[in-house]
């Protein structure tokens, strides 16, 4: 198998295997020396400066709407290799990267070990909880940087009511990710030319997703205020079937 388009009504959605995209974020975190650390998460393997592109453009989109106070308590799903440290640390009170991989964490946690508001731990989005991160306030700022494609329908569910369990009253939350720009597409056991790995993913439309967060993050309160794709310039985006898109939720108090 490689390629899977699926219909929005099809009730038998392929699946993918989780421990494959834990290898495959391994073998990112072993190649971080070679690649450096925006590469790595962001890949374009083959082509740095649209990485270093995108990674800027990112930045630039999204700070104004994660609007990053003194007081904040910062969560950031997926951190990878901490790239988004030095956009919110030195403006926050508290921030807190996970992610699944221990060789990522391990690369954040030196490089930016300076920073005494700034805590790393290895976790499982669908295992969060403030008992695992040994935290006990809630987070009012939130980022998700392209977590959900590598999550199976049940385990986004879990991810997106744990996100609302460790969210503050007032919490606002910004979900960045891949998305099907018509069917949703299955990458299961695809070997990437360009990345020299078997890739695994799941590519879902932005009413899919919404459909999930409707018993998660909005039974918990929250709603979406707005959405819209994070590279408006299409010299950004070199992929014909998915594209990047942001989505912008509020906790209600």
């Amino acid at each position: 198998m490689s390629r899977i388009l699926t219909n929005k009504n099809d009730p038998l959605k392929p699946r993918i295997e989780p421990d494959k995209v834990v290898s495959f974020f391994d073998e990112r975190a072993r190649r971080i020396g070679t690649l450096g650390p925006v590469r790595a998460v962001l890949y374009q393997d083959n082509h740095p400066e649209l990485a270093e592109r995108r990674d800027q453009e990112e930045r630039l989109v999204l700070t104004p709407l994660l609007a990053v106070e003194a007081s904040t308590r910062f969560l950031d799903i997926g951190c990878g290799t901490g790239r988004w440290v030095p956009s919110v640390v030195d403006t926050c009170a508290h921030y807190h990267g996970i992610d699944l991989s221990p060789g990522l964490i391990e690369f954040a946690r030196s490089s930016y070990a300076r920073h005494s508001n700034c805590q790393f731990s290895v976790c499982s989005a669908r295992d969060l909880s403030l008992a695992s991160l040994h935290e006990t306030l809630p987070f009012d700022r939130i980022l998700c940087a392209g977590l959900l494609i590598y999550l199976n329908d049940e385990d986004v569910y879990q991810t997106l009511q744990r996100i609302a369990d460790v969210s503050s009253s007032r919490c606002r939350l910004v979900l960045r990710e891949p998305m099907a720009v018509a069917d949703r597409l299955t990458l299961k056991d695809h070997f990437s030319e360009e990345l020299n790995q078997t890739y695994n993913s799941i590519y879902r439309s932005e009413a899919e997703i919404l459909q999930l967060a409707e018993g998660t993050l909005v039974q918990s309160g929250f709603r979406m205020l707005r959405s819209a794709d994070l590279f408006p310039d299409p010299t950004l985006n070199n992929r014909q079937e998915t594209r990047q898109r942001w989505m912008l939720w509020e906790r209600q108090a």
